[in-house]
């Protein structure tokens, strides 16, 4: 057996060629290792020589000239690392807007971070925008020339105020009225942070009357936007006190006509003085302290939405009382209240008083009382009186409003409802059974004690049927009632007589199974509706028939207890 066998030669040219690759490998890696090396020097140098530079659009300027601020630093920052602030107190800055950038230019990789802001010089001469911080860096000192500028509008020809008092003298507790005005010879829209300080003194109180308003007009030739404003002024101390009008402060940002420089103008308006003389209240006067120039009283006597005509009514009868207060120079909020002690043979119920003004800006109140007597006989309703301090005569005065004696009849509705449910009463009715004994008498002996007894529960079970039937008549024609006369208020928009025979009826008809929440809900609606501007009469239509609705569904449902009886 041969065996065969293979010797592998190795070239001594392989061998050389193989130890001058692996010297060429380790040439070139630390060739990469030195360049790498190289760059993070240069760019450790470049960092440590990091520099801030700012600079200005215009170093030459007029005073409330607004000039552009450059601030920039070579290195990746963000907004926070510049802090206008450092340029007070010889410049004010508007809002800093910030960006940064990153470039490759031939290789060569930059970063710059840099900050914008408006400016301008508070006063004249020579200033300087000192050396800032920046990101850790330091920008050089720049020095700005501030000249006069004689085409600058002055604060009083951009800006106006005025005001009046209704009077200068009034007792404690009393108001007055200042009108305060306010106008701009500009275009608003050029406003520069706008500010409108209101009236304002030492123990003065001050309160806007409604709304401002503002409106466009011309005033000597010139267009002007005019702001207008009402305060009451009230003093709870004598003696002589004095406070400060309106004021405004802002600016004013104008540009010339070619769009080559923006001003900023400050605008101070500082306010005017105004005197005013608080009397006390006299030392002998008693009651309640309402110091006014007009105070009146008025009422109305209302039966049906119409004029009471007769002192002679009947039980029941709805007698709306309307009253109206007017004081002048008192806001709504001080107005007095009434309170009127009514006699207990009537219920009494009121809504909640209508506050308003007038075309002469006086306060009015009207307050809406319905008064319905329950109890035969005559019955006073007591007369009103406010005492009040007449400021301009300096005398103390009474307003009084009338009482009204009405004589009260029985209700004919109660003697009907009487005749009704003697009417309904089911009469009496006796049963008489006869027996026939038969002709066995033991037997039927025991037959006739089982009927004993059956008759004895049969006519216990009838009396209790006729005594239910009976009472299931009267509640019917309680609630029918009821509903007639709610039914009849709410079409004559009486909503306060609607509540008072609902809170009347309302465990009876809860009883029945009527919803009376839903249907005081339905009332208050409909009470709302009445102060609307804009309602439509189907609206009211609609919420009646819900109410309707709603009195009907139990009330007309048969008693099956009735049904069997008369079977």
């Amino acid at each position: 057996m041969v065996i065969k066998m293979s010797i592998r030669q190795t070239s001594p040219y392989s061998t050389v060629k193989s130890s001058t690759m692996k010297a060429s490998m380790k040439k070139t890696a630390l060739i990469k290792k030195v360049i790498l090396f190289a760059a993070l020097c240069v760019s450790g140098i470049s960092a440590s020589y990091a520099q801030a530079i700012a600079t200005v659009s215009k170093n030459q300027i007029t005073e409330n000239e607004v000039i552009q601020l450059m601030v920039s630093v070579d290195k990746s920052a963000d907004q926070s690392k510049f802090d206008p602030s450092q340029l007070a107190p010889d410049f004010r800055s508007g809002q800093v807007s910030f960006g940064s950038s990153r470039s490759l230019v031939n290789g060569d990789y930059s970063v710059q971070s840099q900050w914008t802001v408006s400016i301008a010089p508070t006063k004249m001469g020579t200033l300087t925008i000192p050396s800032m911080n920046v990101a850790g860096e330091q920008t050089n000192p720049i020095t700005i020339r501030v000249t006069k500028d004689a085409t600058a509008p002055k604060s009083s020809d951009v800006i106006k105020v005025s005001g009046s008092l209704t009077k200068d003298e009034l007792y404690e507790g009393e108001t007055a009225q200042f009108d305060a005005k306010i106008a701009i010879f500009a275009d608003i829209r050029r406003l520069k942070d706008p500010n409108i300080i209101t009236p304002q003194g030492a123990g003065i109180e001050f309160s806007p009357i409604g709304k401002s308003k503002q409106y466009q007009t011309v005033i000597d030739g010139l267009q002007a936007t005019v702001v207008e404003q009402a305060f009451s002024v009230s003093a709870n101390q004598a003696g002589q006190l004095s406070f400060d009008g309106l004021a405004f402060t802002g600016g004013l940002v104008q540009t010339d006509r070619y769009g080559r420089s923006t001003k900023l103008i400050p605008l101070n308006i500082t306010p005017k003085q105004y005197q005013l003389t608080v009397l006390a209240k006299p030392a002998d006067f008693t009651g309640t302290w309402l110091p006014t120039t007009d105070l009146k009283l008025g009422q109305q006597w209302l039966v049906d939405g119409k004029p009471l005509t007769s002192t002679t009514v009947e039980a029941g009868t709805a007698i709306t009382r309307q009253i109206t207060l007017m004081m002048a120079d008192v806001p709504p909020e001080k107005l007095p209240k009434l309170d009127i002690d009514y006699p207990k043979s009537v219920r009494m119920y009121d809504e909640k008083p209508v506050i308003d003004k007038d075309s002469q800006g006086n306060s009015v109140m009207t307050i809406k009382q319905v008064i319905i007597p329950h109890t035969g006989g005559t019955v006073k309703l007591p007369a009103v009186s406010i005492q009040w301090w007449n400021s301009t005569t300096r005398k103390s005065e009474t307003a009084t409003l009338d009482s009204l004696t009405l004589t009260v009849t029985p209700s004919t509705q109660v003697n009907e409802q009487k005749i009704d449910n003697q009417t309904n009463a089911q009469p009496e009715t006796t049963i008489k059974r006869e027996v026939d004994h038969g002709f066995w008498p033991y037997t039927t002996l025991a037959f006739a004690l089982l009927w004993i007894l059956t008759a004895i529960g049969w006519a216990i079970s009838r009396t209790k049927v006729k005594a239910t039937n009976t009472t299931a008549n009267q509640k019917t024609i309680v609630i029918g009632n009821g509903s007639k006369a709610l039914i009849s208020a709410l079409k004559q928009n009486n909503t306060i007589l609607a509540h008072q025979i609902l809170s009347d009826h309302n465990e009876q008809w809860a009883n029945q199974g009527i919803n009376v929440t839903v249907i005081k809900e339905l009332i208050t609606q409909l009470s709302q509706q009445q102060y609307a501007r804009n309602t439509s009469n189907s609206s009211t239509k609609q919420i009646i028939s819900d109410i309707e609705k709603k009195l009907s569904s139990t009330s007309q449902s048969s008693n099956p207890i009735s049904e069997l009886e008369r079977l």
